[in-house]
């Protein structure tokens, strides 16, 4: 009998909520993937044919966060009227609340990530292609609805706002404010940044800056290399002439 999508997603969902709670009880490197079948009720070939190890599991985990997130803020139904600040802090406060109930998981994850060195940074990158994704969309409203103007390396701004969030959660697995009201503020000011600096001409400045000095100052050293190789091979042609001569 095929099984379906759905039911593969369910079973999906059901092995990671039992992994996570064996992590947090055993940590996890104690924790085995056996164990995590048996808490979830599948077998040791089900658990292995949808997370080969526990760090495919722990990739996965992130990956359903990013969908469960992105599917909340789209129940929103006045969504499309908030202005690109608010849309990003909706995203980034909905991804914070969904770990919350996993927060000791999420500790365990930071730690490993950050200091243990267990999990390697860039294969956590490799779990924001949706994030990325919807980071981008809202950008492209915001700018198509003239909010704000298209800014220079557009294209690396939901790369760069992956590195922040990032940033976030690594300040939030931290706070020890009552309702983590210190990473509350630091997302309302670094953000309340973000928008002014997208706001204003400073970005196009910038590049303006960085273009000026490329050109007159990298192009001209390129040249001037240039002219010394093409010396250099003039002179290498001489010596082979009189040494062939």
């Amino acid at each position: 009998m095929k099984i379906t999508q759905s039911a593969k997603e369910k079973t999906k969902i059901k092995i990671l909520h039992a992994a996570v709670d064996l992590i947090i009880e055993k940590g996890f490197e104690k924790a085995s993937l056996r164990e995590m079948a048996k808490n979830a009720g599948v077998s040791n070939p089900t658990i292995y044919n949808y997370f080969p190890s526990k760090e495919k599991l722990l990739y996965a985990y992130i990956e359903q966060k990013h969908k469960e997130a992105i599917a909340t803020i789209q129940e929103i139904e006045d969504f499309h009227t908030y202005t690109l600040r608010e849309q990003l802090q909706t995203l980034i406060e909905t991804e914070l609340e969904l770990y919350l109930e996993d927060r000791e998981f999420i500790i365990q994850i930071a730690d490993m990530v950050f200091h243990s060195h267990g999990v390697k940074i860039g294969k956590l990158y490799e779990t924001n292609a949706l994030f990325i994704e919807t980071v981008e969309e809202m950008l492209n409203i915001a700018i198509e609805a003239d909010e704000i103007e298209a800014p220079p390396f557009k294209d690396h701004l939901p790369t760069l706002f992956w590195d922040y969030y990032i940033m976030v959660v690594a300040y939030w697995v931290k706070d020890e404010s009552e309702m983590f009201e210190n990473t509350t503020q630091f997302i309302d000011h670094s953000l309340g940044l973000a928008e002014s600096v997208l706001r204003s001409d400073i970005l196009s400045k910038a590049s303006d800056l960085g273009m000026f000095f490329f050109k007159t100052h990298m192009l001209s050293s390129l040249q001037k290399f240039a002219s010394k190789q093409d010396s250099f091979s003039k002179i290498k042609r001489k010596l082979g002439e009189v040494l062939h001569g």
